[in-house]
């Protein structure tokens, strides 16, 4: 007897930045009652289905951008129980994709499968390969994939799940109940993802996506038409889409479906259609024909998985696992050293020995609280050659009005101002920060206060933690006059005056430490010599660089003050600082200082955050 089902992709149209909660909500119930008309037992709704696709834009307010997201527990919270309330009252199973909060704060772009027929929660997957970046293109008209800004990677691993009820009670005793996964949008295109789950023995994946149609930025100039004509771009998006959706039907011997968010958002922001329900011969059963809220159902027999599985992909019997390693051993790509002028020389050739399996990445933030992004972006690229492989650095620029250097206790306080709003969701969606301004800036306590326990320190104090244990008397490499008096305060505040030989001004501002041109950089690098040399003479065996600005240049006081003496950048030390205490699984202590005051906000009826 044939283990048959039938099953529903639910795609929806346009939904705009500004739609009600309940209009989409509204839409998304009428689909639902569409479907088990049809005679659905299973129905799959897209990812994020209660809200435009947010990650596609900057959202500075941290307000505004908790909006899209869904806190608790989602079958229950107001905004989204009817949905779950009506799939209970019909009986059948659903597959929705939602912005998740966690109690925590973390943020995930996650989806669940619930049981209509008993209430129950089966399964909760979070998105695993997520794409795009941190900061926004330069180009205000470009299409952003901010997802990296918002989300966390997901942290539930790819689990396959029967689901009961949907095969008559002799089937589902002699076979099991039917075998399903969940992955998200990005995630079909991931071979790994498909694999995990087939080594699971899934029978169907369910897949909901938001797919841009036309978005060059993102796809990168290459020189094909689909770089930068319109209908080239549609039409390799679509095929792209339903390329992977196939063949990994076929590879892994498995049906699934795909329900997506389609249609012209907000009149500007064009996503593909192209749901579909794929067999496992990689053939089409059935797809969407608009780009509007359109029902894709199709009956499916779950026997037809049998003959690939115990052929072609019978796993057990053709896998060679022996010569995979590298799949979870290394993430880019390495390649083979290039042939010498005379050829390869063999006489001496052995097996390259695999590289030890990496630990879960870390991912550490760098907040550079003022406004010159390009600062930024040399910490992270300097940064980058010191990583060990399980530590991954994503900088973050405050927006403005934010001041462009940081040089006065009036350009701590309005950067800090400026940058926590828009840094603490972010942040939230990292293990540790490192706040990359040479002070005892007002931000690190602030998001010490507001996270839920992530590792917070600035390059000040990780410098300074390091020059008291590589050498008996450290010196301070300072930009200006005033800056110097500024950090023998804080040295002071930390006890720290007595091993301090003393704070050397360059008598330069943060933004004259890269020059335009050649003489003028040697100008200021010469400047930053002579401080540095001084504090030697004064007695410094470690000299720490007394400005993020300063990173670049390193090597070249390194060079100046000779090799006993220890040179120490804070933005180095820092992410060496915080990736060891994420190793260890160390905390910020929430009991007393750092306790958060959300609570007495709320209280006071400001709660601003």
């Amino acid at each position: 007897m044939p283990r048959s089902l039938r099953i529903a992709a639910a795609q929806m149209g346009s939904t705009h930045y500004a739609d009600p909660r309940e209009k989409t909500l509204g839409r998304m119930v009428a689909l639902l009652e569409g479907a088990v008309a049809q005679g659905a037992q299973v129905v799959l709704l897209p990812e994020t289905a209660f809200s435009t696709f947010f990650p596609r834009h900057l959202i500075a307010d941290p307000v505004e951008l908790d909006a899209f997201f869904e806190h608790g527990d989602i079958v229950t919270q107001p905004q989204t129980k009817p949905l779950f309330d009506r799939a209970r009252a019909l009986k059948v199973h659903i597959c929705v994709g939602y912005a998740e909060k966690t109690d925590a704060g973390e943020a995930f772009n996650a989806c669940i499968f619930y049981d209509g027929q008993s209430g129950a929660l089966l399964s909760k997957y979070r998105k695993i390969h997520l794409p795009g970046d941190v900061e926004p293109f330069a180009d205000p008209d470009a299409l952003n994939q901010l997802e990296k800004r918002y989300f966390r990677p997901g942290d539930l691993g790819f689990q396959a799940f029967r689901v009961p009820g949907l095969v008559d009670d002799a089937e589902a005793a002699a076979q099991g109940d039917p075998i399903f996964g969940m992955m998200i949008c990005n995630d079909r295109r991931w071979a790994e993802s498909w694999r995990v789950l087939g080594l699971q023995g899934v029978e169907v994946v369910l897949c909901g996506y938001n797919t841009p149609g036309f978005a060059p930025h993102l796809y990168g100039t290459n020189g094909t038409p689909a770089a930068t004509d319109y209908a080239a771009s549609r039409a390799k998006a679509l095929f792209h889409h339903h390329l992977v959706m196939q063949a990994y039907s076929y590879t892994n011997s498995c049906f699934s479906v795909c329900a997506a968010r389609a249609g012209l958002d907000d009149g500007k922001y064009e996503l593909i259609g192209g749901s579909c329900i794929v067999g496992p011969d990689g053939d089409i059963l059935a797809q969407a024909s608009t780009e509007d809220d359109e029902l894709v159902a199709a009956d499916i027999d779950l026997d037809e998985c049998k003959p690939g599985k115990t052929r072609t992909f019978d796993f057990k019997r053709h896998r060679r696992i022996e010569h995979y390693g590298l799949i979870t051993q290394q993430t880019g790509a390495v390649e083979p050293p290039r042939l010498a002028a005379s050829g390869p020389d063999t006489s001496t050739a052995t097996a390259a020995a695999p590289p030890a399996p990496p630990a879960r990445k870390i991912r550490i933030l760098l907040v550079n609280p003022n406004s010159t992004a390009s600062m930024t972006a040399d910490c992270v690229a300097l940064a980058a050659p010191t990583l060990p492989p399980d530590v991954e650095l994503t900088g973050f620029t405050a927006p403005k009005p934010a001041p462009s250097a940081i040089e006065s206790s009036f350009d701590n306080v309005m950067s800090a101002a400026a940058a926590a709003r828009a840094v603490l969701p972010i942040a939230a969606t990292h293990d540790a920060v490192l706040v990359a301004c040479y002070s005892d800036h007002a931000l690190i306590r602030m998001l010490r206060e507001e996270l839920h326990g992530q590792p917070v320190v600035g390059i000040m104090e990780a410098s300074l933690a390091m020059a008291r244990t590589l050498g008996a008397r450290f010196g301070l490499v300072a930009t200006s006059d005033r800056s110097c008096v500024i950090h023998r305060d804080t040295i002071h505040n930390m006890g720290l005056s007595n091993i301090c030989a003393g704070v050397a001004s360059c008598k330069l501002g943060v933004l004259d430490l890269h020059a335009d041109d050649a003489e003028a950089q040697k100008r200021v690098n010469q400047n930053v010599f002579t401080a540095a040399q001084s504090l030697v003479a004064s007695g410094a065996e470690v000299l720490t660089l007394g400005c993020a600005g300063m990173t670049p240049l390193k090597l070249a006081v390194e060079a100046a003050v000779g090799p006993d003496v220890t040179v120490i950048d804070g933005v180095l030390a820092g992410v060496q600082h915080l990736s060891g205490m994420v190793r260890i699984g160390s905390r910020t202590a929430k009991i007393g200082a750092y306790r958060s005051s959300s609570a007495t906000r709320k209280a006071r009826g400001q709660d601003w955050i």
